[in-house]
């Protein structure tokens, strides 16, 4: 087998990984939000009978999942928010749904999580393989925040993932998304589209 074969099997494997982690994490999330109302809770810790930890290649320590439920009545279905603290190795997630709705918002929610899930386990690999420095203050204006290239690299890989799994295009994906979480990226229409040409110029150059 030659080098470049090597290299693309152990590039595959890791993938393979990575999306064990990613579908795991999920999963117990998921677990959690059925089984549960509002609360914080630790996670793989939560699964007390169960001994396992995320890790993939490249990951030298044991990642925590911080997983914050909160009932929000004024909201029709829900929200999500997540962060990766690299100091800590914890990605926080954060989810506010309305409880009316709880069971029919389930399979929206599973991919919302995909994606924002992949977004985070991507800003671990920026991290370890040294691809951008990440050591840097967080960017309050919503737009510099939304184009640094460490944002615009995660944002393609959670995009990405949530496009295989829904089957639908990467733009459609994107574009979807920057129209249904206006509060959440809080850019103006121009600043979006900006954003949206900025990661659809990076994805096809990949």
């Amino acid at each position: 087998m030659n080098l470049e074969k090597i290299i693309r099997k152990n590039l595959l494997i890791e993938d393979n990984k990575r999306r064990d982690v990613i579908r795991q994490i999920v999963k117990d999330i998921i677990t959690v939000f059925k089984n549960n109302d509002e609360g914080d809770y630790y996670l793989p810790e939560y699964f007390e009978e169960r001994h396992m930890i995320y890790m993939f290649p490249g990951f030298v320590d044991e990642l925590t999942v911080e997983l914050f439920l909160n009932i929000d009545d004024s909201i029709d279905n829900f929200t999500v928010d997540a962060n990766y603290y690299h100091s800590e190795e914890v990605i926080q997630v954060l989810i506010d749904y309305n409880p009316e709705n709880k069971r029919t918002m389930v399979y929206d929610l599973i991919g919302e999580l995909n994606e924002i899930v992949a977004h985070e386990i991507r800003h671990i690999d920026q991290k370890n393989k040294g691809l951008y420095d990440l050591d840097v203050d967080e960017e309050e204006d919503p737009f510099k925040y939304y184009t640094q290239p460490h944002e615009i690299d995660a944002q393609i890989f959670g995009f990405n993932r949530l496009s295989k799994l829904t089957r639908r295009s990467f733009e459609e994906v994107v574009r979807n998304w920057y129209n249904t979480h206006k509060d959440i990226h809080r850019l103006s229409d121009e600043q979006s589209e900006e954003v949206i040409n900025k990661l659809l110029s990076f994805k096809n150059k990949k």
